[in-house]
């Protein structure tokens, strides 16, 4: 499958009602062209749900990339894009924590998230250098 990368037949749908299911998305979406699978991904509570929609055609997954985008799906305006592939994505293997935050706003998004968090990244790593400032104050 050297020619995935080119012709990429995975979308990313995204900004979903939490009402949206699997089966809805399918319905939806192969009136575009046959689907193989839809996957929610739902866990990170704080976020709305998305999900990957993987076709059986490059063309298909394009055109619906065109005609989904953008459209109210239960009052809600989806956003789709072509789905990263997991080789693309740089793991960050710097971070041995996960936070969970709960409760937030709706305007806020994972990046401002990761914005509030980044002065932290490296607590495991200089615990003592942070003791050290500590002290200082």
């Amino acid at each position: 499958a050297m020619d995935d990368e080119s012709h990429p037949k995975t979308l990313y749908v995204g900004n979903l009602s939490r009402d949206v299911t699997e089966i809805l998305i399918l319905q939806l979406f192969t009136q575009i062209g046959p689907c193989k699978s839809c996957k929610m991904i739902t866990e990170h509570t704080s976020n709305d749900p998305y999900c990957f929609v993987e076709f059986f055609e490059h063309r298909d997954a394009a055109a619906a990339l065109a005609a989904m985008n953008g459209r109210k799906i239960l009052g809600k305006e989806v956003k789709v894009n072509w789905a990263t592939t997991p080789s693309s994505q740089k793991k960050d293997t710097s971070n041995h924590f996960h936070v969970f935050v709960g409760d937030l706003s709706p305007e806020i998004t994972t990046e401002d998230v990761k914005a509030a968090f980044a002065p932290f990244g490296k607590i495991s790593a200089h615990k003592n250098e942070i003791d050290k400032q500590t002290h200082k104050l």
